[in-house]
């Protein structure tokens, strides 16, 4: 457990005793694929790290309609917001593979971050990470058309979650086509439109299982800086 708490950035600095004593306070879960760890707006608790597998944050509009606000990968953690301000939880949170979690109460987290300023200032770096990534995506959404919203998706995608490979190519498995237009405020069609004329120019090359690609990450950087 230790050599795997030591390779989640939010962790990385600590030192053998300090590990120890987090090894302590994490409990571990294994939640199957599609399940629903918290729930918008119900009370939270607790800070969870992405130990394997993947989550998707989604937030629900009025109509009842799914906003996906991102997906998190193994070293990720969610639910620091509610911890920290003991509001309640800003977006609902779903497994979408069968995922081990490690789980802090808020109990055994403040004493932590009290004690340890290293693990303080990464969460705040995180937390700050993620509100430029989301006034990013705001930017794009509201500057780029779908096509330019999808490459730059693909992009931070393959650096986020992808195998890099020679010549600026990454080997990843994408999420499905609704899950995509979910992210980039469109629809599940006009991706799979996009992603067909990505494979007719050669640049996403299917692999041999669902979602699996070779995506040519420098020439969609170039289309890019094109604009």
């Amino acid at each position: 457990m230790r050599d795997i708490l030591h390779r989640i950035p939010l962790f990385s600095e600590l030192d053998e005793e300090e590990l120890q004593s987090l090894e302590r306070i994490v409990k571990i879960r294994h939640v199957e694929k599609k399940r629903i760890i918290v729930y918008e707006d119900e009370p939270g608790d607790s800070l969870y790290i992405v130990l394997d597998g993947m989550v998707k944050i989604s937030s629900y509009a009025p109509d009842g309609k799914e906003i996906v606000l991102a997906l998190l990968g193994k070293g990720s953690f969610f639910g620091e917001m509610a911890l920290l301000d003991k509001q309640p939880r800003s977006a609902t949170v779903t497994t979408l593979e069968d995922s081990s979690l490690g789980q802090i109460s808020r109990g055994d987290l403040t004493p932590l971050l009290m004690e340890q300023p290293k693990i303080t200032l990464k969460l705040l770096s995180e937390i700050v990470s993620r509100l430029r990534k989301t006034s990013r995506i705001l930017e794009r959404i509201s500057s780029m058309d779908v096509p330019h919203r999808l490459y730059a998706y693909l992009v931070d995608f393959c650096y986020r979650f992808g195998r890099p490979e020679d010549k600026g190519w990454f080997q990843v498995v994408l999420p499905t086509h609704q899950l995509i237009a979910d992210q980039l405020s469109t629809s599940r069609e006009t991706i799979s439109r996009a992603i067909s004329m990505l494979k007719k120019e050669g640049i996403l090359v299917p692999g041999g299982r669902r979602g699996q690609m070779r995506i040519d990450v420098d020439t969609l950087n170039a289309m890019l800086d094109r604009l």
